[in-house]
């Protein structure tokens, strides 16, 4: 995961450099080690946390990005930058170990920030490199409540309006029954599904699909085939955005960490290659299956001209026995 990089600096100049700092210190070990002799450890340690807090400050509000990942769009960055915002204010000195500590261990509470580091830069900088959790997933209640976002490992993130996939807790999901905390794991089954496909969708599939379509939303309701069984009835369907904007839903598989058979990404990467062949953009369609390599256009709603319902009553429209002719 690229890093994110800050630099925090004070606006006014300091002519010290590293070498006089350096000196300053050695000459100060050496000094005390010649008059104090026993007591040179603790009469050390006073001078040298006197030097620290007496170096050059870091006005830590003076903060620019030096670099940041690309899918840090304009809304996730001003939501971050806020989040950061409280651990960056004041000043401190450079060379001082306790504040620079609490600073790190502050950002790393931020619930975007995963692991926080800082380097000096002297005479009077901070650069602060931040590796950032990635969101993949959006997660709304059944009601239509916007719950919170949560990346690759399924932690919660505060909520952002940035466009990602998103799952609908539709049934027995909600504000009264989901309970959450920034920056800690959320072990709701559907979520932790969900997020385990869209990153599957991102990573895996999408690269191998021309002009693949965005992923909308992933649907983990039937998740362990809670409420219908059958063929019909996957565990995971996904919708895919339509070329006027609407969505389709396909069927798509199991979850990824099922026990089960698979269908492999290949398979399902190549029939949306098909339908997009068929269909550029998904035009028209509401309806598909990703699974079925040979019969996947039977599948595909509206269904087209003189192509029968792949389920339906096949003994109604296709009678065993011949008719008799009337005489």
């Amino acid at each position: 995961m690229a890093a994110t990089e800050l630099v925090a600096s004070s606006d006014e100049g300091s002519s010290a450099s590293r070498w006089t700092i350096r000196i300053f210190v050695l000459g100060a070990f050496a000094l005390t080690v010649w008059l104090c002799g026993p007591r040179a450890a603790a009469v050390l340690a006073a001078r040298l946390q006197h030097t620290a807090q007496n170096s050059p400050s870091v006005v830590l509000d003076h903060v620019g990005f030096a670099s940041r990942p690309e899918w840090l769009d304009k809304p996730l960055l001003l939501a971050v930058a806020g989040d950061l915002a409280p651990w960056l204010q004041d000043q401190i000195p450079i060379l001082d170990e306790v504040a620079g500590t609490r600073l790190r261990d502050g950002l790393q509470s931020v619930p975007w920030v995963r692991e926080a580091g800082i380097e000096r830069v002297f005479p009077d900088q901070f650069r602060l490199r931040l590796e950032l959790r990635r969101p993949i997933l959006a997660v709304h209640a059944g009601d239509g409540s916007k719950l919170c976002l949560v990346d690759k490992d399924c932690t919660a993130l505060p909520w952002v309006d940035t466009p990602l996939p998103a799952v609908w807790l539709y049934k027995e999901g909600g504000p009264t029954t989901l309970r959450f905390e920034p920056g800690q794991p959320i072990v709701e089954p559907r979520i932790r599904a969900a997020a385990a496909i869209a990153l599957e969708w991102r990573d895996e599939l999408a690269p191998l699909v021309v002009h693949c379509p965005q992923l909308l939303e992933v649907d983990a309701t039937n998740l362990g085939e809670r409420w219908m069984r059958g063929r019909n009835y996957p565990e995971i369907r996904v919708k895919l955005r339509r070329d006027d904007g609407e969505g389709v839903i396909f069927q798509y598989d199991r979850p990824v960490d099922s026990v089960l058979p698979r269908i492999p990404l290949r398979t399902k990467a190549t029939v949306l290659g098909k339908i997009l062949g068929k269909h550029p953009g998904l035009h028209g369609l509401v309806a598909g299956d990703l699974r079925l390599i040979n019969r996947w256009a039977d599948y595909l709603q509206p269904r087209a001209e003189g192509v029968p319902d792949p389920d339906g009553p096949w003994t109604d429209i296709e009678p065993s026995q011949p008719t008799p002719r009337p005489r």
